[in-house]
């Protein structure tokens, strides 16, 4: 299995650039180029964890479940215990 890291254009979600994570450094000097050039770019490479469960063999779907589940774990600590340069709203 295959780890992919694409650089997106943020406004119509097309894929401009796609390589291997072995050359990550590829994605980012394109994107910098992008970016120089005025337009509104993300970079969607694999983390550890996520690396860890396509080679145990999960699909499309449940990577997506793995993201959201990531995501709402940030947006509870940020509510619960606020961030590091801000303390939680006062209730």
């Amino acid at each position: 299995m295959s780890n992919r890291v694409r650089v997106i254009d943020n406004i119509s979600g097309t894929v401009l650039f796609e390589t291997s994570i072995e050359k990550i450094s590829e994605a980012y000097s394109f994107a910098a180029i992008l970016e120089d050039e005025g337009l509104d770019i993300k970079i969607d490479s694999p983390g550890l964890a996520e690396t860890l469960i396509k080679s145990l063999g999960a699909d499309e779907a449940e990577i997506a479940e793995y993201k959201q589940s990531m995501d709402n774990e940030l947006v509870d600590h940020e509510v619960d215990y606020g961030c590091t340069f801000c303390p939680p709203p006062k209730k």
